[in-house]
């Protein structure tokens, strides 16, 4: 929307970006979250991006960049979330193309983004927007102690 502010996420924005993580099954806490943005903003590869509208924060997308030897670097997504009554109105589109700018100012000409199978209308916006899948894999995880 027109009055809709795309800008980096600041400390004071932990509550409101770890409410909306919450919407999509990821809780966290005001702390741990002003920890993990305060984090971001220092490290130099990698960002938050939050949409305000009226004051509140209606969306946010992280995006990293990721360096291995097997790979050049490129930019990584590594959360998207809109508030539930917002999507679907392009504020989600307008976070993405952030990212790509950010991705494109460092110099990053690839940009990948990864998304539960389960999730069919992300998929459906992605590709809308150019993204095309490149690889089916599994995920394992360990806890370590």
């Amino acid at each position: 929307m027109s009055g809709d502010i795309l800008r980096r996420a600041e400390a004071h924005d932990a509550a409101a970006v770890a409410e909306l993580a919450a919407q999509l099954g990821y809780p966290s806490d005001e702390a741990s979250m002003r920890v993990r943005i305060e984090a971001a903003q220092e490290c130099g590869t990698r960002d938050v991006i939050v949409a305000e509208r009226d004051g509140r924060v209606r969306g946010w997308i992280e995006v990293v960049i990721i360096e291995s030897l097997a790979n050049d670097p490129f930019a990584e997504i590594h959360g998207l979330i809109v508030e539930e009554e917002e999507r679907g109105l392009g504020l989600g589109a307008r976070l993405v193309a952030a990212a790509e700018a950010w991705a494109l100012e460092r110099g990053l000409i690839r940009i990948r983004v990864k998304s539960n199978v389960a999730r069919e209308r992300t998929r459906k916006f992605y590709e809308k927007r150019g993204y095309t899948v490149t690889k089916t894999q599994s995920v394992f995880d360990k806890m370590l102690e």
